[in-house]
């Protein structure tokens, strides 16, 4: 299957930086009934229980774009901040300086070290660096598509490198699909021919991001939403005034 990317670059790097996949795929998936299935599915999601699988690796922890950001900052305003960074870039297209500057500080976003040496499962785009005999050895995992292709990169905290392992490795034609990629995370700076990266997994496994997935996120989300506490509510029950039926 695939994800329908939205058409209107402003919309689409707001919603899916540094939120969860699995949400944004939920409003933005259409099913491909002839899509390719020689590829094991994905193991987990943000908003899906993970399905037992022989391929997971032991105590992994499925994460969500915003993870990667470091811990000790308001991550939200932060995304933000990124997000008008972008525009700036399609704004500022004929501008270099602006450009140059916007780059050095994607370049230098901060990560999270915490989840160094962890191993962590997270859902997104591919931007395929290398191939061997058809299949995708490299590529850069990105939470929206095009990403450093026909649509700005986003900083290097919010991709990470991926080297896949061979069984594990999709085939090309498989390159616009959305991946699951599952492995150990390191922080390790590198310069691709897309962009400036500061995460890396090598080796990884891949999987692609199914129908299911989406199906089961979706019913999770709307099970999150009838959870969430009622906060007027309470602050009306707790406050010293208490509001009355008209």
């Amino acid at each position: 299957m695939r994800l329908k990317t939205k058409s209107w670059i402003r919309r689409l790097t707001i919603l899916p930086l540094g939120l969860s996949f699995a949400s944004y795929a939920v409003s933005s998936t259409i099913t491909q009934p002839n899509s390719v299935t020689q590829m094991p599915s994905p193991t987990s999601t943000a908003a899906v229980k993970p399905p037992t699988s022989t391929n997971t690796l032991p105590a992994s922890k499925t994460i969500d774009w915003i993870d990667l950001l470091p811990m000790n900052v308001n991550r939200e305003v932060l995304i933000e901040h990124y997000a008008d960074l972008i525009i700036q870039r399609l704004d500022s297209a004929d501008d270099p300086n602006l450009q140059a500057n916007l780059m050095a500080e994607f370049a230098q976003a901060p990560t999270n070290p915490d989840l160094a040496g962890n191993t962590i499962r997270l859902a997104g785009y591919m931007v395929v660096l290398a191939s061997r005999e058809d299949r995708i050895t490299e590529f850069l995992l990105v939470p929206y598509s095009g990403a450093g292709l026909h649509q700005p990169a986003p900083p290097a905290n919010q991709m990470i490198l991926v080297r896949a392992q061979p069984e594990q490795a999709l085939l090309t034609s498989q390159e616009y699909e959305s991946v699951w990629v599952e492995g150990k995370l390191q922080i390790q700076s590198n310069t691709t021919a897309s962009a400036q990266v500061n995460y890396l997994i090598d080796p990884a496994q891949v999987r692609l991001y199914t129908a299911e997935d989406a199906k089961q996120a979706e019913t999770q989300a709307v099970e999150t939403t009838h959870n969430e506490p009622d906060h007027a509510h309470e602050q009306s029950k707790d406050g010293d005034e208490t509001p009355h039926p008209e």
